[in-house]
């Protein structure tokens, strides 16, 4: 028979999702149970653990932003509007999120303050000009953090960079960073991938103020 309390682990798009299933004699038996095991696992896992029960990671953002009193505004390209959609599907995101910007194009990018010698320095698809992006949006949106999005989405190669790289800006008000990630080569998954990851890249900037 299975393991009580059983521990089922699956793969979701958003992350690994784990489902305790705990027996007892009665509810409060059953609870006690699971209360353990999850104390566990929150040991072991601490800050990778973004949600608990029927949480969205987007859920999960806005509860952080709000909690802080803090504003996000995002500029995206390779994602076209996507992360900016997802935000926007928590009712009650009109506290924390500004404005987006789809700057699909260079001269999208150039318009909104991205710069040119950045862009030719380094190439449209870059840490640097995410980065850009994303300093850029939150000064044009007076927000606590901005977010860029630069990437690679197919199905050709763009600049010599190669489909499934996409690069992640975040700027806030202490730092900016970005992080660079390699996804396979689909369109419509690599559009998703960069939405979850931007969106963890949110969670992981609170990690430290618990």
């Amino acid at each position: 028979g299975l393991e009580n309390p059983y521990l089922g682990i699956y793969a979701r798009p958003d992350g690994i999702q784990l489902r305790m299933i705990a027996k007892g004699k009665n509810e409060a038996e059953a609870l006690s149970a699971l209360a353990q095991v999850e104390e566990e696992i929150r040991n072991n896992l601490a800050s990778n653990i973004w949600g608990v029960d029927d949480e969205t990671l987007e859920q999960r953002v806005g509860s952080m932003l709000m909690e802080r009193g803090l504003t996000l505004a995002i500029m995206e390209s390779c994602t076209g509007g996507l992360l900016s959609s997802s935000i926007t599907d928590i009712p009650g995101s009109s506290q924390y999120f500004q404005g987006g910007v789809v700057s699909y194009l260079e001269q999208a990018k150039v318009s909104f303050g991205v710069g040119q010698d950045i862009i030719e320095n380094f190439g449209i698809v870059s840490s640097q000009v995410a980065e850009s992006m994303a300093q850029r949006v939150r000064d044009q949106f007076h927000s606590d953090i901005g977010i860029g999005i630069t990437g690679v989405a197919g199905p050709k190669s763009l600049g010599g960079v190669e489909v499934g790289n996409v690069y992640i800006g975040i700027a806030s008000r202490q730092a900016v960073s970005s992080t660079h990630h390699r996804l396979p080569p689909n369109r419509a998954l690599i559009k998703r991938r960069a939405v979850v990851l931007s969106l963890l890249e949110i969670c992981k900037l609170f990690q430290n103020d618990q």
